[in-house]
């Protein structure tokens, strides 16, 4: 009895978890479906697996229309190397698939949501090499893709804030970040928009970026 108990327990979280999983998959107007639980900002990190003797992090922004911005910084030998990656990503089951606009190539993983704010993907193709065999990993969310009604903080580049020059986006920096140092400036294109990323540490060593709309000035001077 304690059995059948047992199973007919099992069987009812996995029935809960199907429909769950089920009702978080929406379909595009393109025809491709998303999960809504992958939508949002997340992070991660590796050492070694893709590059030997390196350490990787990333912040991955995916949104609900299915685009992605892809924020990438590796560390070699203390030697640091940043780069933005975009494209568009979708699901099939329980694959993940996210087409890269710059090389034009397409990787594909096996996904488990484990909670609301972790995500495993384990990769299954991709037309990069890596060191190690199997590739795991954990994204962990950060936010999702809107804050509170109204606000803009420019901290995703769906929140990014409008301004009409170069000297505006210093100044919002200037207010919001005391004692932040530059490290890099960067032009993004966004569904079709030109946003300006700005990335700077803090006086504790942790990296912030903030995101401009520049579309009222960018090309017309």
């Amino acid at each position: 009895m304690k059995k059948l108990i047992g199973g007919a327990f099992v069987t009812g979280v996995l029935v809960l978890f199907m429909v769950s999983a089920c009702s978080s998959v929406k379909t595009l107007s393109n025809g491709k479906k998303i999960d809504t639980q992958l939508v949002g900002t997340w992070e991660g990190s590796e050492t070694g697996v893709q590059m030997e003797d390196t350490k990787k992090e990333w912040k991955m922004i995916r949104d609900e229309d299915g685009t992605f911005v892809l924020h990438f910084k590796t560390t070699t030998d203390g030697e640091v190397d940043e780069f933005t990656e975009d494209g568009t990503w979708w699901v099939e089951g329980n694959r993940f698939f996210e087409y890269h606009s710059n090389s034009e190539n397409t990787d594909t993983y096996e996904y488990i949501v484990l909670d609301k704010q972790r995500v495993q993907f384990k990769m299954l193709n991709s037309a990069m090499n890596f060191n190690e065999k199997e590739y795991v990993f954990i994204d962990t969310k950060v936010t999702g893709t809107k804050t509170k009604k109204g606000v803009k903080d420019g901290l995703s580049i769906e929140n990014a804030i409008k301004v009409n020059s170069i000297d505006e986006e210093y100044a919002y920096v200037r207010k919001n970040c005391e004692g932040c140092k530059r490290i890099r400036q960067s032009l993004l294109d966004h569904k079709g928009k030109p946003y300006d990323a700005l990335h700077f540490q803090k006086p504790n060593g942790e990296e912030v970026i903030y995101y401009f709309d520049i579309s009222s000035f960018f090309g017309k001077w």
